[in-house]
């Protein structure tokens, strides 16, 4: 069977979510040219960008004011679509909002993250996530220029969505933004380099940090933080610091707070995985996302969204330093098996060539069915520039 050429329009390394969503198409090339995949990223809808079987559209790729223009985007890619079987991957933060204007003019629709009610996105949601629509529910929290994410208005559309993969696949130890910054530049080949880490076991002198910014323009956003903060005031410090001093604390820490932001996983999260210490975070049970890192009490400690147990958590997790040791270290290894070595590379090309070959089927074209891996060829996918 012929390879299947699969391209990708997005601003490549330039945006932290872009990054995230091309860093495995990337370190993962040969897995997936095993699988019979052939992937060319592309910055531009420059020549030959439709020169494929599959053309899948970060919506990072619109950028500045056409971003916010969706009959701008929605013309774009109706002029996409005429020349090639299309995907749209939403690469935003949070589970909570699917861009509807989207959906019926692409085959299928990816997202790092999903609501696990998949029936919630024809509902409006205050603040286009469903933590906002809690906080303004529950404890009246509205913001200045309020944002409903509309609903789809046809349930049947929600048969395009599927989950892709979220934004941990990529490097965020110490050196990783470096690291990638040489690869867009120069196409420095260290961007392959595995991930610095710290063993879950090492001693570690400080019990709990919350290192993390407060300032949000949405309130409903900025709420949670701004409660923990308060919440922790008495306990520790909670104001930003460097990234040395930062990573150095990380690892220095046995239970580390990572609180929702723009999105409810944040790079915190993939940063407590690589220095060990436990990962609290609020309850993640309304979202699905692969790899799936977050099981409560297993990779990880959850506490509720109104934080009426925060510090019954935190205090448990402390009493009992064997097991959150255990959960930390369980926490590390299944993070670490997805990006690190041979594993991560089947896991992930198992992943995408799914994906790839259910988007193409009946798509007026042959249908790629995956291969069994087979020797690597030498061609290296590039970032076009």
């Amino acid at each position: 069977m012929s390879d299947c050429a699969v391209h990708i329009l997005s601003d490549g390394l330039r945006s932290p979510n872009s990054m995230a969503l091309v860093y495995p198409l990337v370190v993962h090339e040969y897995a997936l040219r095993n699988r019979g995949i052939v992937v060319r990223i592309f910055e531009t809808a420059e020549r030959n960008y439709a020169d494929c079987d599959l053309l899948i559209v970060d919506s990072k790729h619109f950028t500045g004011p056409e971003r916010g223009q969706l009959s701008f985007v929605q013309d774009a890619l109706q002029s996409f679509g005429m020349k090639v079987p299309l995907v749209w991957y939403d690469s935003t933060d949070s589970a909570g909002w699917l861009v509807g204007g989207v959906v019926p003019l692409v085959r299928r629709y990816f997202k790092n993250q999903l609501l696990r009610d998949r029936s919630a996105y024809t509902r409006p949601m205050y603040g286009r996530r469903a933590y906002t629509d809690f906080y303004h529910r529950t404890a009246g929290v509205v913001d200045l220029q309020p944002e409903v994410a509309p609903a789809l208005t046809d349930r049947d559309q929600l048969d395009r969505v599927r989950l892709g993969w979220n934004s941990g696949l990529a490097d965020y130890s110490r050196w990783g933004p470096l690291r990638a910054e040489l690869y867009r530049r120069f196409r420095f080949p260290g961007l392959q380099k595995g991930r610095e880490f710290t063993p879950a076991s090492r001693s570690r002198r400080n019990r709990l940090s919350c290192r993390m910014g407060i300032s949000y323009s949405r309130d409903t956003v900025a709420y949670q933080r701004r409660r923990l903060a308060a919440q922790l005031g008495q306990r520790l410090k909670t104001d930003k610091l460097g990234r040395g001093a930062y990573f150095s604390e990380l690892r220095d820490s046995r239970l580390v707070v990572s609180p929702f932001g723009l999105g409810e996983i944040t790079l915190k999260d993939f940063e407590v995985f690589l220095t060990g210490g436990l990962l609290v975070k609020p309850d993640m049970s309304h979202l699905e996302t692969w790899p799936d890192l977050y099981r409560p009490d297993e990779t990880m400690a959850a506490f509720a969204w109104d934080l009426s147990d925060f510090e019954a958590v935190i205090d448990r997790y402390l009493a009992e330093p064997k097991h959150a040791l255990e959960v930390a270290a369980a926490g590390q290894n299944l993070y670490l098996r997805h990006v690190s070595g041979n594993e991560a590379s089947n896991l992930f090309a198992d992943r995408f060539a799914a994906l790839v070959g259910e988007a193409l089927t009946n798509a007026g074209n042959p249908v790629f069915d995956p291969v069994s891996p087979r020797s690597p060829t030498a061609t290296t996918v590039g970032l076009k520039a």
